[in-house]
């Protein structure tokens, strides 16, 4: 029994060693190699995800006309489907045209999210005459402007460190000049993104309803007859220009009339 221990122990002491010369180069390459990748792929997922989550700044208009005959309810009409979206009216006109034809324009702004549907309950309201709709993508000017304000804030919080540091009034000068400079371009980008968050979150859309061009007029004259008397100021305005032009030219007919008598008289003589 003791023999078989002792070569028993022998043997696993050789077995150890043996495997503590083995070289562990591979193992050990291969392990970081499995690890990197595994870090590789995550921070491509992240890229991606990144990437494939961002929020398009997108700035919605419209253009709407409508022809509608009756108009004395249209601005209650247009002000209860805007509020029924959570939007409102930013300015409104009204005006009387031609043989007192009304017309109003509306400038409406709506959450972006409720956009579509305002416009078709819009369009329904008359008759569809023109319709006009354009988006304005500005997420690369968004984001390129957010860098730059985060730049912007990283130098002055810098100034302001060297500003705490600074003994010498002509560098505590030169520095409050700076800062100026850089809180003065802050507060400008600040300015444009929240002009350009208002218009990305309210959508616009401008509505103009007008009642139909009359047939008859107010003063019951045929349309016709209007185009007849257009026609007649048209005719006796050329026939002043044809008598302008023929008592500007009656000078030179006689002179050539004379003219053309004593060439006449001359080859006669002959």
């Amino acid at each position: 029994m003791l023999i078989t221990t002792s070569c028993g122990l022998s043997y696993n002491s050789k077995e150890t060693a043996s495997k503590a010369i083995q070289p562990r180069s591979s193992l050990s390459y291969d392990t970081s190699t499995k690890s990197f990748g595994k870090e590789e792929a995550k921070v491509l997922n992240t890229t991606k995800t990144e990437t494939s989550t961002i929020e398009r700044k997108i700035i919605k208009n419209a253009n709407l006309r409508l022809e509608l005959k009756n108009l004395s309810n249209i601005s209650k009409k247009v002000n209860q489907i805007i509020k029924s979206h959570q939007g409102f009216i930013a300015n409104s006109h009204k005006w009387n045209g031609h043989n007192n034809q009304k017309t109003y324009n509306f400038t409406l702004r709506i959450p972006e999210n409720e956009f579509e549907t305002a416009l078709v309950e819009l369009s329904n309201l008359g008759k569809l005459v023109e319709e006009e709709l354009n988006s304005r993508d500005i997420t690369k000017e968004y984001i390129d402007l957010e860098a730059r304000l985060k730049n912007f804030k990283a130098q002055e919080k810098r100034y302001l460190d060297l500003l705490n540091q600074a003994k010498n009034v002509k560098d505590i000068l030169e520095i409050e000049r700076e800062l100026n400079r850089v809180r003065t371009s802050i507060e400008q980008m600040e300015g444009t993104l929240k002009y350009y968050d208002n218009q990305i979150n309210l959508a616009t859309i401008r509505l103009k309803v007008s009642q139909p061009e009359p047939i008859i007029d107010n003063n019951s004259n045929w349309g016709i007859l209007n185009s007849f008397k257009e026609s007649l100021r048209n005719f006796i305005h050329n026939i002043n220009l044809i008598i302008i032009l023929i008592g500007g030219l009656i000078p030179w007919l006689l002179i050539l009339s004379i003219i053309s008598y004593l060439v006449y008289r001359i080859i006669k003589k002959r």
